[in-house]
């Protein structure tokens, strides 16, 4: 590896511990951090029943798949069909209305999943609040009312990964609304797993930024060259179990999922997280 200046930062804490990085999103906005394991973060046993039931191969719970023309990276997608990213079906993303549409007329396909007793929901809201620095952990609500989707359920099954890439949304038209709302330096992303795969499926995080001089790009000037990055970049690799979160600074760090192997697939719920425009609260969507 060539030298370079930045290394990726990352802390890994146990539920006792969790006090260690009550300011841990802050620290992630301030370039502090680039990486949050919390191991057991969520209730391990709701967590993986639903784990369990989504890796069913015998019923469909509803699942969209919209990088289904590019096969090896073809998620699927339960509790909406119009997600807060670019797609292959949707390379600018959904329009605001449509992303607000889908996550209103999908919600209940992803509450359904979880056994009776567990609220999805307030679980996130309680254990991202352990990262706000004391602050509220509220889901955005649009100008007509209607609210974003407060997660979404994702399944890489056997030869499926997700690529080198940032998640700095802003510029797309769904975040017209939300971006005044909140502190643009960074984006974060949460993914709590809720089923480990066989093998693979592990986060790789790189010290690639948005802002490093000469990107490691293919000849096309599109695609990241996947072995300069590997050479020449800082990283961190982590694997997950179920009940496991991870924080990632994910507008600013390259990352990527390695590809799954065997029949048991990586099933994750997450979305993404923003500090209030006053630092006075932390919104967070799907």
């Amino acid at each position: 590896m060539t030298a370079v200046a930045r290394v990726i930062r990352s802390i890994e804490i146990q539920p006792k511990d969790s006090a260690a990085a009550a300011s841990g999103i802050d620290d992630l906005y301030n370039d502090k951090l680039d990486v949050i394991i919390a191991r057991q973060a969520f209730p391990r046993e709701p967590i993986e029943a639903a784990g369990t039931e989504l890796d069913r191969t015998d019923r469909d719970p509803g699942w969209a798949r919209p990088n289904e023309k590019m096969p090896t990276e073809d998620i699927q997608i339960l509790g909406t069909h119009a997600p807060a990213t670019p797609t292959y079906a949707a390379p600018r993303g959904a329009s605001l209305e449509t992303y607000l549409e889908s996550a209103s007329t999908h919600r209940a396909e992803a509450d359904r999943i979880f056994v009776a007793g567990f609220d999805p929901v307030r679980t996130i809201e309680r254990v991202l609040g352990q990262f706000s620095g004391g602050r509220p952990v509220e889901l955005p609500v649009a100008a007509d009312g209607r609210a974003y989707a407060p997660f979404t359920l994702r399944r890489l099954a056997d030869g499926r990964q997700i690529g080198l890439h940032h998640d700095y949304h802003y510029p797309l038209d769904l975040y017209k609304e939300l971006a005044p709302l909140v502190d643009t330096r960074t984006l974060v992303s949460w993914v709590v797993t809720l089923r480990k795969p066989t093998a693979g499926g592990e986060l790789s995080v790189y010290s690639v930024t948005p802002d490093t001089p000469n990107p490691p790009k293919m000849p096309n000037g599109f695609q990241w060259d996947l072995d300069k990055v590997e050479k020449d970049f800082d990283s961190g690799t982590y694997t997950m179990d179920a009940g496991d979160l991870f924080l990632l600074a994910s507008g600013r760090c390259l990352h990527r999922v390695r590809p799954i192997k065997g029949p048991q697939s990586r099933v994750t719920m997450g979305g993404f997280l923003a500090l209030g425009k006053d630092h006075a609260r932390v919104l967070y969507w799907s």
